[in-house]
C-alpha cells in the first residue's frame, strides 16, 4: 500500500469517526411514556421534565361512525393534557393514542380468539378508514396534540395486516396534505407494535410502517402472564436462553426485515406480574406455578411491587441472563424490571442504535425511580459523546490540514464509482414492479360467456341422464366440455317464479365473491333468451342428500359434519365480514350447501341475495322470498332483513345437522312443535341426547353436539338482537367451555311463551333501548358486563374471620352485617366495642389490595319487620333514621348503606318503604354536594320475588322507587325450603323448579317484569346448606319424603361443614341440572346446598339474563374461598 492510499484511508477513518460522534450527539433521543386516562393519578403529578414525548392514552373507535371516540368521563383529561404537562417542560411533545378497546386488547394479550374488534372493522373499509383518519387529525388539533399514536399490538389476521397497510398510506397522505398554519409542524405518526414483526402467524406490513411512521415503539413486555401460563416467567426478558419470547430476538427480527433501526423505540414496562408457586424450594425463573397472585389478573405496578417488597422485607434478585428482576414472598413470585434492568435495557437500546425508549406507563413508577434510572444512562452516554468529541476534534483538524497539504501537492481527484450499479438496481426494481402488476391482472377472475351450442353438447341436449336435480330456479344438469372439464349447468325453468332479477343478481354478485366455501361461478349463457348459470361441478351433491337418507346418514359421521359446520361458518363470515360488501344470502339451507369430492361445503344459489355497503345494518322489502322454516320472524312479519337473517337460517341448519331431522311441525308429545321448539324443550329438560342423532360420536372431537345444540338455539331467537353474530357463532362453536355460552330463550315461532319472555312496556322501554342490553347474547358473555361481586360479613364471626383475612381480590363490595337503630329514636347509638369493630373493619379493608367498597347493612332477619315499619311510618322518624345513618357511614369511612328489612308486611308498609327510599336518596345526594364528595351507595336486601304472598297477604315492592333511588337490590335467592317444612327434602336455592314458582328463575323474572333495570338486580347465592332426615334412605332425591331435620344446628350446615361431612363420611354427591343445585346423602342424612358446579352455572344464568352481579351470604361460610374464587373467575370483571 503506497503512502497516498494510507493517508486517504486514515483520513476517511477519522472523518467517519468524527461524523459518527457528531451524529450521535445531534440525533434526538426519544424518552417517551404513556399516561392512561383511566388511572387514578392526576395529570399534574406527572414529572414531564423527564420525558421528551408523553402519550395520552387511550381514545377508541366508535363502532357505528368509525370516528375517533373519547369517553365523556375522560374528555376533561384529553382536553387539558397538553397544557398541563407542558408547564413543567415547555419543549415536551404530546401525542394522542388510539387503541382497540379494553376488551379486545385484554383478550388479544391472553391469546384468546378475537371474533371482531373496532380497529379490525375500521380498517376493512375505505370509507371507515376515511372517517377515522379525518376525525383523528381533527381531534389531535382540537386538543393541542402534536402527534397521533396507534396502539394495535395484536392484529389477528392476514386481512387485518393488508387493510392496515392501506390505512398507513392514507393516514400519512392525509397528514401531509392537511391544511395548517405554516408555523404549525406536521403531526407525528407513531405506532405501538408487537415485539416481533410476526404476530399471530401473520406479518406486519414492514415497508408501509417504515414509509409512513416517524417511529414505532416495540411492546417488549408482557411475554409471560400468570393468567396464561403455569410457570413463573420473566415478563419482559431482554434475553431468554430457552425461547424466542425475548426482546433481543424481536429487535433482531425487525432489523432482519430491513426496518430502520433509527425508527425503533424500546418499550420499558413499569409493571410486573405475580404468580403463586406450586411449592417452596424453587423460586427461580421458570418455576412451576399454580396461577396468579395478589391481584385479579396478577398485574402489579412498579409502585405497588416496591410497597409489597418493603412491607414484607423481601429480597429482590437481579438475573443478568434474562436482564430482569424477581422476588418471592412465601409462595408468591413477582417478576418485574427494577433499576438494574432498566439501565441495562436503555444501554442495550443505545448499543443497537435504537432511537429511544417508551415507558408503559409513567404513573406506575415509584417516586420516579425508574424514570431517573433511564435518565442516568442517557447522561452517561452524553458524557461519553463529549469525551469522544474532545479527543477526536483535534485529530480531525489535523487530518483536514494534512488533506489540504496533500491536495496542494497532488492535484489528482477520485473518480465517482457506483453510478452504473445504482442505475442497474433502479432498472431491476422497475422490472419487478411491472411483473407484479401483470400478475395481478392475470389473477383477476373473469366470467366466461358460453354459447348455447356448447352447453347443449356438454349436457347431451339436457338429457335426463345428466340431470342432477331441480330447485326453485330450475333444473341443474351435469355437463362436460371437450377439454374434459366437468361443470354444473343451472337452467331457468319457464315455470320458475324467479327470473331476470335473480339471474342478474347471481351473475353480478357471485363474480365478485371468491372464497373456498362459496361455489365458484364459471360463466353464463344468454343465447336464445336462455338464462343459464355454469358452475364448478361438485360430485357429492348437497347436505340434504346425506342428512335425511337413512342409509347415507350412517356413513355421514360427526367428523364430516363438523367439517361442514366449520366450512359454512367460514363462508358466512366471508359474506358478512370480510368481503368488500356485506352480503345477505337469504336462502341458506341444506339444499344450497353443496359438497365437493372431499366433502368440503360450498354455499350456492345467490339469486335471492342482497348486498349492503359496509356499515349498513338493516333494510326492508315488500317482496318476501325464501324457504319455509329457514326464514326469521322479522322478515316474515315486517320484511326486515339484516345479517341476523342468515344467522337464523344457519341455526336451523345446525339443528338439522346434529339431529338429522327435517323441518316440520310434528315433533313433541303432541306432535305440534317445530324443530327448534322441540330442541329447546329437550335442552331445557336436560334431555339433549334425545334430540341428537344417536349415531353421532363426538368423544374425540373438540366440537361437541350439545354445544352445537345450544348455539343453534341462540341463532333462532325471536329478537334479532338476541342472536349472536356469525363471528360470535364461530367463536362459541370452538369454545371448549360450554359454561361460557349464554343460555337461549324459547326460539321463534314457538307456541309456548318463555319463562323470561317480556314485552316492551312503558316501564322497561328505556332499558330495552339501552345499548348494553341490546348487545347480542354471545357478546354479553364473551365480554361479560362489569359485576357487583358482593358478600356479607357477619360481625359475630370477627374472631374466626377478621377483616384483615378477607380475600378482597374476589369481591367488589363487602357488607358489615348488621347494625340496628334505636327502637325509640330510630337513630344509631354505637357502643365503644361496636365502634372499635366498625373502625377495624374499614381500616383493615382499606389497606387491602385490591380495595373493595364497604357498606353498612342495617337490619337483618333478627330484627323483625316491626322496627322498620314503625320507623318508615312518619316523615320525622324517617328523617331521624336517614340523617343518623349517613352520619354513621361517614364517621367510620364506609362507602354506602344497605337496608335489610325482612319484610314489609302489607301494601301500606310497601308504600312507606318507597317513601323512605326517595327521601334517603335525596338526603344522600344533598350531603354529597354539601361535603363535595361522592355520594354514598344505597342498596337494599329484598325478597327473592318482586311481589309475593306471605300469611295470605299479597305484597308488591315499589319497583319504580327502587329503580329511581337505589344503586341496586340484593335479591335473596335462597331459603326456599328449610326447617319450617320437614315433610320433604328441597333445593333451598333452586334456580328452576318445575313444580312451583318458588325458584330464582321466577323471582328474578318477576323483578325484570316489574321494570327494575337488570343491571340493578343482584342475585343472592348461599354459602350454606339445609338438611333433612329421610324417611326412606333408598328414596333420596329432591322432594323425597322426610321425617325431620338432618345434621347441623336447626338443620343448617355451613358450606365448609358440608364439605367436611361429605368427605369424612363418604356421602354421595349429586348435581341436579333441573334445579341447578347440589345435594348429598348418606343413610338417612340429606343435605341440599350449592357447590362450585351449581354456583358457576347460576352465575352464567345471571349473565344470560344480563343481571348486575351476585352476592354471597355469607363470608366465613366458604371452604377456603373455593366457591368465591370460582365465582369471581366465572364473572371476571367487577365494578
Amino acid at each position: 500500500m503506497n503512502r497516498r492510499t494510507a493517508i486517504y484511508f486514515f483520513f476517511c477513518f477519522v472523518i467517519i469517526a468524527f461524523t459518527g460522534c457528531l451524529a450521535e450527539e445531534q440525533r434526538p433521543w426519544i424518552k417517551a411514556g404513556y399516561w392512561y386516562a383511566g388511572s387514578e393519578s392526576p395529570i399534574p403529578d406527572i414529572n414531564s421534565a423527564l420525558f421528551t414525548h408523553l402519550i395520552c392514552a387511550f381514545a377508541a373507535v366508535n363502532t357505528s361512525t368509525f370516528e375517533l371516540s373519547i369517553p365523556p368521563s375522560a374528555l376533561q383529561y384529553f382536553s387539558t393534557f397538553t397544557n398541563i404537562t407542558k408547564l413543567k417542560n415547555p419543549s415536551l411533545v404530546t401525542l394522542l393514542s388510539i387503541w382497540n378497546g379494553l376488551s379486545a386488547t385484554n383478550r388479544s394479550m391472553l391469546g384468546l380468539e378475537l371474533s371482531s374488534s373496532p380497529l379490525s372493522s375500521m380498517v376493512s373499509d375505505p370509507s371507515r378508514r376515511k372517517s377515522f383518519i379525518e376525525s383523528s387529525i381533527r381531534t389531535a388539533r382540537l386538543y393541542g396534540f402534536k402527534g397521533l399514536d396507534l396502539f394495535w399490538v395484536w392484529p389477528q389476521t392476514a386481512s387485518d395486516m393488508i387493510h392496515m397497510a392501506s390505512l398507513f398510506d392514507e393516514w400519512r397522505a392525509a397528514v401531509e396534505s392537511e391544511p395548517r398554519d405554516p408555523n404549525e409542524p406536521k403531526l407525528i405518526l407513531t405506532m405501538g407494535v408487537h415485539y416481533s414483526p410476526t404476530c399471530n402467524s401473520v406479518n406486519y406490513p414492514v415497508e408501509k410502517l417504515r414509509k409512513n411512521f416517524d417511529w414505532v415503539h416495540l411492546v417488549t413486555y408482557d411475554y409471560h402472564l400468570p393468567m396464561k401460563e403455569g410457570v413463573a416467567g420473566a415478563p419482559a426478558a431482554l434475553y431468554d436462553p430457552r425461547s424466542d419470547l425475548n426482546t433481543d430476538f424481536g429487535i433482531k427480527e425487525w432489523i432482519r426485515r430491513e426496518f430502520p433501526v433509527n425508527k425503533l423505540v424500546l418499550g420499558l414496562p413499569f409493571h410486573g406480574y405475580a404468580w403463586t408457586l406450586v411449592g417452596p424450594g424453587n423460586d427461580r425463573i421458570g418455576a412451576p406455578a399454580s396461577g396468579l397472585a395478589v391481584t385479579r389478573d396478577g398485574s402489579m405496578s412498579y409502585k405497588y411491587i416496591k410497597w409489597y417488597v418493603r412491607s414484607y422485607k423481601a429480597s429482590v434478585v437481579y438475573d443478568a441472563n434474562y436482564v430482569t428482576n424477581y422476588c418471592s414472598i412465601g409462595l408468591i413470585w413477582i417478576g418485574f424490571d427494577d433499576v438494574e434492568a432498566i439501565k441495562a435495557k436503555v444501554a442495550y437500546a443505545r448499543e443497537k442504535g435504537l432511537t429511544g425508549f417508551n415507558v408503559f406507563q409513567v404513573i406506575n413508577d415509584d417516586n420516579w425511580v425508574l424514570s431517573h434510572a433511564a435518565q442516568e444512562d442517557a447522561c452517561h452516554h452524553r458524557k461519553t459523546q463529549r469525551l469522544c468529541l474532545i479527543v477526536l476534534l483535534p485529530i480531525v483538524l489535523i487530518a483536514i490540514l494534512l488533506a489540504l497539504v496533500v491536495c496542494y501537492f497532488r492535484s489528482r481527484g477520485l473518480r465517482p464509482q457506483g453510478v452504473f450499479l445504482l442505475r442497474r438496481m433502479s432498472q431491476s426494481s422497475s422490472e419487478v414492479n411491472a411483473s407484479t402488476a401483470q400478475n395481478f391482472e392475470e389473477d383477476t377472475p373473469n366470467l366466461l360467456r358460453f354459447s348455447f351450442g356448447i352447453i347443449r353438447a356438454a349436457t347431451d341436449n339436457f338429457s335426463d341422464a345428466n340431470k342432477l336435480g331441480e330447485g326453485g330456479y330450475g333444473p341443474v344438469f351435469k355437463g362436460e366440455l371437450p377439454n374434459g372439464q366437468v361443470m354444473a349447468v343451472k337452467r331457468l325453468s319457464e315455470s320458475s317464479i324467479q327470473g331476470v332479477e335473480e339471474f342478474k343478481n347471481e351473475v353480478t354478485l357471485t363474480a365478485r365473491l371468491q372464497h373456498v366455501n362459496l361455489v365458484r361461478l364459471l360463466g353464463f349463457c344468454t343465447d336464445r333468451q336462455e338464462k343459464m348459470l355454469i358452475y364448478e361441478y361438485l360430485p357429492n351433491k348437497n347436505l340434504d342428500y346425506y342428512l335425511f337418507d337413512p342409509i347415507r346418514r350412517r356413513v355421514f359421521d360427526w367428523g364430516k359434519r363438523v367439517k361442514i359446520i366449520e366450512g359454512v361458518c367460514q363462508g358466512l363470515l366471508y359474506l358478512q365480514e370480510y368481503s368488500n360488501f356485506t352480503v345477505i344470502h337469504r336462502d341458506l339451507k341444506g339444499g344450497n350447501i353443496l359438497l365437493d369430492a372431499e366433502m368440503n361445503p360450498k354455499i350456492s344459489d345467490f339469486g335471492m341475495a342482497k348486498l349492503f355497503r359496509k356499515g349498513k345494518v338493516e333494510a326492508n322489502t315488500g317482496r318476501i322470498v325464501g324457504t319455509y322454516g329457514f326464514v326469521p320472524p322479522e322478515y316474515v312479519q315486517h320484511g326486515l332483513y339484516s345479517m341476523k337473517y342468515d344467522v337464523y337460517s344457519f341455526g336451523v341448519v345446525l339443528l338439522q345437522i346434529i339431529s338429522s331431522k327435517r323441518i316440520s311441525n310434528d315433533n313433541g308429545p303432541n306432535e305440534d312443535w317445530n324443530l327448534s321448539e322441540y330442541a329447546y324443550e329437550l335442552w331445557k329438560e336436560g334431555k339433549e341426547f334425545e334430540f341428537i342423532d344417536p349415531i353421532l360420536d363426538d368423544s374425540d372431537s373438540l366440537f361437541k353436539t350439545t354445544r352445537c345444540l345450544q348455539v343453534g338455539l341462540l341463532c333462532v331467537q325471536t329478537n334479532p338482537v338476541d342472536r349472536p353474530s356469525m363471528v360470535e357463532v364461530c367463536s362459541m362453536l370452538k369454545s371448549e367451555a360450554s359454561s361460557t355460552i349464554p343460555l337461549p330463550r324459547r326460539p321463534a315461532f314457538s307456541a309456548k311463551k318463555d319463562e323470561f319472555s317480556e314485552s316492551i312496556t312503558p316501564s322497561n322501554r328505556d332499558e330495552v333501548a339501552d345499548p348494553f342490553v341490546r348487545q347480542s347474547a354471545a357478546a354479553r358473555t364473551n365480554a361479560a358486563p362489569v359485576a357487583v361481586k358482593g358478600a356479607y360479613w357477619p360481625s359475630w364471626f370477627a374472631d374466626t374471620l377478621p377483616p384483615s383475612a378477607i380475600e378482597t381480590s374476589l369481591f367488589t363490595h363487602i357488607y358489615f352485617a348488621f347494625l340496628s337503630p334505636s327502637n325509640e329514636t330510630y337513630k344509631f347509638e354505637v357502643s365503644g366495642s361496636t365502634a372499635a369493630l366498625l373502625s377495624n373493619f374499614t381500616m383493615s379493608l382499606s389497606l387491602k389490595r385490591p380495595r373493595v367498597k364497604t357498606l353498612i347493612s342495617i337490619g337483618g332477619g333478627g330484627d323483625g319487620p316491626d322496627l322498620y315499619s314503625r320507623m318508615a311510618s312518619s316523615s320525622s322518624t324517617r328523617k331521624a333514621f336517614i340523617d343518623s345513618s349517613i352520619a354513621l357511614a361517614r364517621k367510620f369511612g364506609f362507602d354506602g348503606l344497605d337496608l335489610d328489612w325482612e319484610f314489609p308486611q302489607n301494601p301500606g308498609q310497601m308504600e312507606d318503604f318507597g317513601l323512605l327510599l326517595k327521601e334517603w336518596r335525596a338526603a344522600v345526594n344533598h350531603e354529597a354536594r354539601a361535603a363535595r364528595r361522592p355520594p354514598l351507595l344505597l342498596t337494599a336486601a329484598v325478597y327473592f320475588a318482586a311481589d309475593f304472598f306471605l300469611d295470605e297477604v299479597h305484597r308488591a315492592y315499589p319497583a319504580r322507587q327502587i329503580s329511581e333511588n337505589l344503586d341496586w337490590i340484593n335479591a335473596m335467592c335462597y331459603d326456599y325450603h328449610g326447617s319450617w317444612d320437614t315433610s320433604a327434602t328441597g333445593a333451598q336455592a333452586a334456580f328452576f323448579d318445575p313444580n312451583s314458582n318458588i325458584s330464582s328463575s321466577y323471582g328474578l323474572g318477576s323483578w325484570i317484569r316489574a321494570g327494575v333495570p337488570r343491571k340493578k338486580i343482584i342475585m343472592g347465592l348461599p354459602l350454606y346448606g339445609r338438611t333433612w332426615e329421610l324417611k326412606d334412605p333408598n328414596i333420596n332425591g329432591i322432594g323425597a319424603a322426610a321425617v325431620g331435620l338432618g345434621p347441623g344446628d336447626e338443620g343448617v350446615l355451613l358450606y365448609h361443614q358440608v364439605v367436611a361431612f361429605n368427605k369424612q363420611n363418604g356421602a354421595e354427591v349429586v348435581y341436579d341440572k333441573t334445579t341447578v343445585s347440589t345435594y348429598s346423602y348418606l343413610g338417612k342424612s340429606w343435605i341440599g346446598y350449592d357447590d362450585v358446579t351449581s354456583t358457576t352455572a347460576k352465575i352464567k344464568l345471571a349473565q344470560s339474563l344480563r343481571l348486575g352481579g351476585y352476592f354471597f351470604w355469607a363470608l366465613s361460610y366458604d371452604n377456603n374461598w373455593t366457591i368465591s374464587t370460582q365465582a369471581s373467575k366465572a364473572w371476571p370483571y367487577g365494578r
